[in-house]
C-alpha cells in the first residue's frame, strides 16, 4: 500500500569527536540507502539556541512524499537508520511519521 507521509529521523546523542561521522551516516541513510532527493529531505544539526536548546541531528521531509509498501518499508528504514547511526557512534535514534491525509 502506498501512503502520503512526512517523517523526521532524529539522532539525540553522539560523542563530540564523532559529530561529522554521525552526520555523514544520517545523510548516507537518507540519500544512499533510502534514495531520497535532497529537495525532499533536509539533513541538519538543529537546536542549541535559547528558544530551542536541545541539540539534535534530523533528517526531515520538506513536504509530504509518497512511500510504496509502507508496512515493510517503515520497519526496514528504521532498522537501517539505527544500524548506520550506531556504527558511526550515535544513539537515541527515532523515526516518526505524520500522515497529512489523515488530519
Amino acid at each position: 500500500m502506498s501512503v502520503n507521509l512526512e517523517f523526521v529521523a532524529k539522532v539525540g546523542k553522539w560523542p563530540p569527536e564523532r559529530k561529522d561521522e554521525v552526520l555523514a551516516a544520517l545523510k548516507a541513510w537518507a540519500f544512499e540507502d533510502e534514495q531520497f532527493d535532497p529537495r525532499e529531505v533536509i539533513v541538519d544539526i538543529l537546536g542549541g539556541g535559547p528558544k530551542n536548546p536541545i541539540v539534535r541531528m534530523e533528517a526531515y521531509t520538506t513536504g509530504p512524499i509518497i512511500i510504496s509498501g509502507f508496512g515493510s518499508w517503515s520497519a526496514s528504514a528504521e532498522e537501517g537508520l539505527r544500524r548506520r547511526i550506531a556504527a558511526a557512534g550515535g544513539e537515541d535514534v527515532s523515526l516518526s511519521f505524520n500522515f497529512p491525509d489523515e488530519e
